[in-house]
């Protein structure tokens, strides 16, 4: 609706998503190794090449359902021409938006724990599932409340000349409130030719399950470097002492995070030539990314290498007590272990069983790059020919060390870690864990009446 020289918009809207994933056929632990202690004709029978071999008693289907909920409420403002400025008109929109989420992720008993197995080495939940080959995984449920005030100004500078100014505040329930805003400038040089820029501020918060999650538990083989140094200080190959070995993950939700938050700024040129060339447009945009408290892992390998440095710093005092790194935890040691850990003067220790590795906030990221776009459009006697190119290049995709990352970087340059013993998740990350330098993507389509085709 309007009122005077105002128009209104409201909206309330109300969605709900239910996912039900069963996976058949899935082998549970306890049940086997029920079956294979059978000492009846009913038992499992793991040699008759799946014949008779009673496998069926062992099968159970496991099952996630997951259900995600938004309710939001939004109102806003606008008026095209609040007041006259020389060059013309000011624009300004002024709004609220209210939003309630809530995410609920339910795992099957086998997995959350619920129905509990305990392996052949006593190890038992979070560390084992009941389900063979699959990670423990707990249930995981939370909410949402944000509110959210945000203003837009359109302002002509001069008659060539046009600025927007905006502004948002948010308002969440578990993280820290924020404010960001964005200005931005066009300038159609000519006809044909408009220069744009515009400098922003930007935040994300941490999503409802990073804050929310009980437990997640994943496997990987990484290097334990602590074990490393001990092995190459006493001239040991690898395999000797288990340096590199399947380790657990366990994360909890952080409930500490805070929003990651950003600086972008970015200055272009949109063409649109004239003559014989309309339908075309070809625009080309630089662009930087500066943000802050990145969202991640500080990683098992990191986690061992903090562990190695401890351990090396303590040397053999009070080795009753001691426990190095708290987030990496260790099996007992073996004799060998024992033995190679003495000969270099620290406390004995064993392999890693698990390593607690939550989220944190925890470095700077700057990325740079240009894009470049070229669209064209034209009408001929066999139909409507359109166009469409976009390639983006990186030049810059770098991430300074903070928070946890800082202290080990301040570490290593000290001597207490050696140079060949890599830190990772920071420094040049281009190239490096699926992070692209260039992505290109070109569509052609055609239509003739009722009938198109794209490539």
């Amino acid at each position: 609706g309007s009122f005077d020289e105002w128009d209104w918009e409201g909206a309330f809207l109300t969605s709900k998503a239910t996912t039900d994933d069963i996976t058949k056929d899935r082998i549970s632990n306890s049940l086997l190794k029920e079956a294979l202690m059978d000492s009846t004709p009913a038992a499992y029978n793991p040699f008759s090449a799946g014949v008779d071999s009673n496998i069926e008693r062992l099968l159970i289907d496991v099952y996630r359902k997951g259900e995600s909920e938004l309710n939001m409420l939004d109102f806003k403002v606008a008026n095209n021409e609040v007041f006259e400025m020389p060059a013309g008109p000011i624009g300004m929109m002024f709004g609220f938006e209210y939003r309630h989420e809530t995410v609920v992720d339910d795992r099957d008993p086998r997995l959350d724990g619920t129905i509990n197995y305990i392996d052949y080495e006593s190890d038992t939940y979070p560390e084992v599932s009941d389900v063979v080959n699959s990670s423990p995984t707990g249930d995981v449920s939370g909410k949402r409340n944000a509110m959210s005030l945000f203003a837009e100004a359109q302002l002509p500078l001069a008659e060539n000349v046009n600025a927007q100014f905006a502004m948002r505040y948010e308002d969440l329930s578990d993280v820290d409130r924020a404010l960001v805003g964005k200005i931005a400038i066009g300038w159609e040089i000519t006809d044909g030719i408009l220069f744009r820029a515009s400098a922003s501020t930007a935040f994300r918060a941490p999503n409802i399950i990073q804050i929310n999650e009980k437990i997640v538990v994943r496997s990987g083989t990484r290097n334990d470097y602590a074990m490393y140094r001990v092995e190459q200080l006493n001239g040991l190959d690898k395999d000797d002492l288990n340096s590199r070995l399947s380790m657990q993950r366990q994360a909890t939700g952080a409930s500490n995070l805070v929003s990651e938050e950003s600086d972008n700024t970015s200055v272009g040129f949109v063409i649109t030539p004239t003559g014989g060339l309309e339908g075309l447009t070809i625009t080309a945009d630089y662009w930087t990314i500066e943000k802050e408290n990145t969202i991640g892992l500080f990683g098992r390998n990191n986690h061992t290498v903090e562990d190695m440095a401890l351990r090396f710093a303590n040397g053999t005092n009070g080795c009753a007590t001691f426990t190095a790194n708290p987030a990496v935890v260790r099996s007992a040691p073996d004799e060998d272990q024992i033995a190679a850990a003495a000969a270099v003067g620290v406390c004995p220790f064993g392999n890693v069983k698990h390593v607690e590795d939550n989220y944190l906030n925890l470095a700077t990221r700057t990325i740079e790059g240009f894009d470049v776009g070229i669209y064209y459009n034209v009408d001929t006697n066999i139909g409507d020919i359109g166009i469409r190119y976009i390639g983006s290049f990186i030049d810059k995709f770098e991430q300074t060390p903070g928070g946890e990352f800082s202290a080990l970087k301040e570490k290593q340059d000290a001597g207490e870690i050696p140079a060949d013993i890599p830190l990772g998740g920071f420094g040049d990350l281009l190239l490096m864990d699926g992070n692209y330098d260039e992505k290109h993507s070109l569509r052609v389509s055609w239509r003739k009446g009722p009938v198109g085709a794209s490539l």
